[in-house]
């Protein structure tokens, strides 16, 4: 990937809307020299879709979850946690902590119900809960 890919990636990331045309005279390319290297990226897999970011509910809470598990499980654990659709993200990590999840609920029982099922996660020894009160960067 060559800077002119990271360009066209950067642009993307600030707007994805914004269109080929726009892209290529910030990055110094042709509109069709952009469209075939959005292409290509797309085809190898470095640009894996399009989405939406929609403004945060201000009635939602947000928690994260650091999960602690005594042996390696984290594919089991995706399985079971997959259909959780409270669960917004999910990140295998180095470390002592095993797993970090970031979930949205529309109140605090609802976030409280869902660390009550986390807690019952097989292999778990300890699940730590930080609780968002403020987004101050999202990109």
């Amino acid at each position: 990937m060559d800077k002119f890919d990271q360009n066209i990636l950067a642009c993307l990331t600030e707007n994805a809307r914004q269109s080929n045309a726009e892209i290529a005279r910030k990055v110094g390319l042709s509109r069709s020299a952009v469209s075939e290297r959005i292409r290509k990226m797309e085809e190898k897999g470095l640009i894996l879709g399009y989405r939406a970011d929609l403004t945060p509910q201000e009635s939602k809470v947000a928690a994260y979850f650091q999960l602690y598990f005594s042996q390696s499980c984290c594919d089991e654990v995706e399985v079971i946690i997959r259909p959780y659709t409270e669960i917004k993200s999910c990140h295998s990590t180095s470390g002592d902590v095993d797993m970090i999840i970031f979930a949205e609920a529309e109140g605090i029982t609802e976030l409280n119900e869902l660390r009550n099922r986390l807690e019952k996660l097989p292999k778990l020894t300890r699940i730590v809960t930080h609780t968002v009160l403020e987004e101050r960067i999202r990109r």
